[in-house]
């Protein structure tokens, strides 16, 4: 884990979502506003974020004058519990140091 950190590399487990759009009457204005709503599925991910730490988990950042850019990768599992994924990121951990050290 400390490998990744000092790489900066983040992995963590990300919750699969399902976006449902909605119309919703403002009560101040009556108009109708565009909402969405995200809806979770009790399924999980293992994301990896090349850059993430650097980024601080964001898709990019300006960091002196410049926009440094991250990349998240989500597994092709999907596993039924947290606590599936979590048991899984000890292996993702030696995956990346394996590929990457």
């Amino acid at each position: 884990m400390k490998w990744c950190i000092d790489n900066d590399f983040q992995v963590y487990v990300k919750p699969i979502t399902n976006i449902k759009t909605d119309n919703v009457e403002d009560p101040k204005t009556g108009e109708l506003i565009k909402v969405e709503y995200y809806i979770e599925t009790g399924k999980y991910h293992i994301a990896v974020r090349r850059k993430g730490i650097t980024t601080e988990g964001k898709d990019y950042n300006k960091i002196n004058g410049r926009y440094v850019k991250s990349t998240e990768k989500l597994s092709e599992l999907v596993f039924n519990s947290q606590k599936e994924a979590f048991n899984k990121l000890n292996y993702v951990y030696e995956r990346i140091r394996a590929n990457y050290g």
